[in-house]
């Protein structure tokens, strides 16, 4: 029997909070990590994107290393695929990927940046909206992410505006890369506002499987939980 070790990372403005059930279910089979790398205030251990360091999360031989990132944290991923050989699988969720499309670019970046120094709550909230539009559950996704706002408004705005400075960068590394090496699952939610499935290209494919999730949105979840375990256990598994 295989020993793996999932690594979950999670993506710009939450925390590890999203990976919970997720988490219990993978924990059944597997060993499962989800660092946090935002910092909310009343968190006593501080990590910015920056600073952490994957080899902390990692397993020696004979594990399987595999990370799991959605959206941020995919890109985070991909960062640490190509720097670290003892990785030996990628799981990207709603994410970018070197050679990939993304509506989310550095004039997007640089205009989300203003608004959170303008009005942190009411920049969250329209981020917290694209993340659920035009998925079949919309309101109901929404209404629940805008419950946790308190949690979210915990988060200090400069360390948002360091993490969006952060993909900044991770978007130029990624343009620069056409490959990783690596068998790689990408689940892209039909109606993803940030890294919309329609333009999607891979070169060198070989190792890449799309899964193209019908309804889902940015943030899947809620909604999509139970579709988002079955790909990676399927994937984890083969």
């Amino acid at each position: 029997m295989k020993k793996i070790n999932l690594v979950l990372l999670h993506g710009w403005l939450f925390d590890s909070f999203i990976w919970d059930d997720l988490k219990t279910e993978l924990e059944k089979n597997y060993h499962v990590k989800s660092p946090n790398f935002l910092v909310h205030e009343n968190h006593k251990e501080k990590i910015t994107p920056s600073e952490l360091s994957i080899e902390d999360y990692l397993e020696n031989q004979p594990w399987e290393n595999i990370l799991i990132g959605y959206s941020f944290g995919g890109m985070m991923c991909v960062r640490f695929a190509l720097e670290n050989k003892a990785i030996s699988k990628l799981i990207l969720i709603n994410s970018s990927f070197p050679s990939s499309y993304s509506e989310i670019n550095n004039q997007e970046i640089d205009s989300l940046i203003l608004d959170l120094e303008a009005n942190k709550n009411q920049a969250i909230k329209r981020f917290i909206y694209k993340c659920c539009k035009n998925s079949f559950s919309q309101k109901k996704d929404f209404k629940s992410l805008m419950d946790l706002q308190t949690k979210y408004s915990n988060i200090h705005e400069e360390t948002l505006i360091q993490s969006l400075i952060s993909i900044k960068k991770l978007r130029e590394l990624l343009d620069s890369e056409n490959s990783i090496g690596i068998d790689t699952l990408i689940i892209q939610g039909e109606h993803d506002s940030f890294f919309p499935p329609r333009t999607f290209e891979v070169n060198n494919s070989n190792n890449i499987k799309h899964k193209v999730v019908k309804g889902m949105a940015h943030y899947p979840f809620l909604s999509f939980h139970n579709e988002i375990k079955k790909e990676i256990i399927k994937f984890v598994e083969d």
